[in-house]
């Protein structure tokens, strides 16, 4: 490879993060980044991506193996495959000598988690994590003030993850992650993007952690009376219902959310996008390629995605709260909601010398000190369309440390310093199930003595 060809990467999995999502960023940096092949089981979505990015026909296949079982097809993997599968595909992918970025979780298990970061290690293979808020500009500039010690030495941290009502029930009532007892709990789908982010903001191991929270409303007991299982067969709630499957992806298909907290988004940059691709512009496109009215309702009769959101089969938690305490004395409160109107960070960090104060999606950033006394505010514009921005800067990290020769480059996310996340995001889940606090010394020592005896 010469420093002007881009890096190619054989996608696993053609689904919507892969193919939408960091897909844009694909054919936006086309001259640094580029898909050369890509292993998909749906046949739909196969034939669309191989048209879309210009795939040869014989580097498109329905099962990754006969991918990996090929010369190697691309300088890395990105692997959005579901969550279940991370595991497999990325230790036969790096056996391959495939280089692999990785969607998050990487694992199901903490056990897991560090097996991958061994085998990496003793493969020398390059292996990041898709923790794409690293990269986020009001994150970036957070770490910076953090590490021009503005605020001294921090002794506190708060973190609150709303996610928006219509989002929890997208994707934790109706879709992929609605099953904890398929790996996908609250915490490991949504709360582990908090875990890394307090990790690198803090860069110190957690000691000790407790959780609580349950299913307190999306669940049989709160359904209207008389109302159906799937919401278009007739609900005698469904006018007044805010989470009516009609009103989220058919009419008008997106999330209502008050202009006053969008003023501060990439707002031109969104409409240019939703311009240039129509499937940015409905929710719908979360659950079918096909954006036909036609289709949108064949989609909601037949699928999860249709039915009422108190007779669906989910099982995680809608609200969770968690208690850290680190090994360098720092303490920190954690806590996921589904009930909100949009979908914001609010992280909180006090230090002996000052305070920050952050909302990424109405991007507010706050500096406050003792001494001088002041308050310094900036506003850091959020693109909510694309996680905040950061998706494009980490492929581009990651493709650099690709194009590196020297063994010991690397991304921001490599997995090395991402796994602590991970294994705090597991313990509290482990906590908030058998209600105790969780030894992270224990728990580490466990899950290492597990990691070896996996083959």
């Amino acid at each position: 490879m010469t420093k002007k060809e881009p890096v190619k990467f054989a996608l696993l999995g053609a689904g919507t993060r892969g193919e939408l999502d960091l897909g844009y960023f694909f054919l936006k940096h086309h001259k640094k980044i580029r898909y050369s092949a890509v292993a998909e089981p749906d046949s739909y979505r196969r034939r669309k991506f191989v048209k879309k990015f210009n795939i040869p026909e014989e580097n498109a296949f329905s099962d990754y193996k006969d991918l990996l079982e090929k010369p190697k097809l691309a300088d890395a993997i990105l692997n959005a495959l579901p969550c279940r599968m991370h595991y497999e595909s990325t230790m036969a992918a790096m056996n391959a000598r495939y280089d692999v970025l990785l969607e998050k979780p990487m694992a199901h298990t903490a056990a897991e988690c560090i097996k991958l970061a061994d085998t990496a290690k003793k493969l020398r293979r390059k292996l990041s994590i898709v923790f794409e808020n690293r990269y986020n500009d009001i994150y970036q500039e957070m770490r910076a003030i953090l590490d021009q010690k503005k605020i001294g030495q921090v002794i506190d941290l708060t973190c609150k993850e709303d996610i928006g009502y219509w989002h929890y029930v997208a994707s934790y009532v109706r879709g992929i992650h609605s099953r904890a007892d398929l790996g996908n709990s609250f915490m490991i789908a949504k709360g582990i993007h908090d875990m890394d982010l307090i990790y690198w903001l803090l860069d110190s191991r957690a000691k000790q952690i407790s959780s609580f929270g349950n299913l307190a409303f999306f669940n049989e007991e709160n359904a209207p009376e008389g109302s159906p299982e799937f919401c278009v067969e007739g609900c005698p709630v469904q006018e007044d219902c805010i989470f009516d499957a009609l009103k989220q992806y058919y009419e008008p298909g997106r999330p209502k959310m008050p202009f006053k907290l969008l003023k501060n988004q990439k707002i031109l940059g969104s409409l240019i996008d939703m311009i240039k691709e129509p499937r940015f512009r409905t929710f719908a496109s979360m659950i079918t390629r096909d954006l036909s009215k036609s289709n949108i309702l064949k989609v909601l009769k037949e699928s999860p995605h249709g039915k009422c959101v108190f007779h669906s089969d989910n099982g995680v938690t809608d609200h969770q709260t968690t208690s850290i305490e680190f090994e360098n004395g720092i303490t920190c409160s954690f806590s996921l909601s589904a009930f909100s109107v949009i979908w914001e960070r609010d992280l909180h960090l006090r230090g002996t010398g000052g305070e920050i104060l952050s909302r990424d999606f109405t991007g507010h950033l706050e500096l406050r000190t003792f001494d001088p006394a002041e308050v310094k505010t900036q506003k850091i514009r959020y693109n909510g369309l694309h996680h905040g921005g950061g998706d494009g800067a980490l492929l581009l990290d990651f493709a650099e440390a690709i194009r590196n020769t020297d063994p010991q480059a690397s991304s921001m996310t490599q997995v090395e310093n991402c796994l602590e996340g991970h294994l705090m995001a597991l313990a509290a889940e482990e906590a908030r199930l058998e209600n105790k606090a969780v030894d992270m010394e224990k728990f580490r020592k466990r899950a290492e003595e597990e990691a070896r005896a996996l083959s």
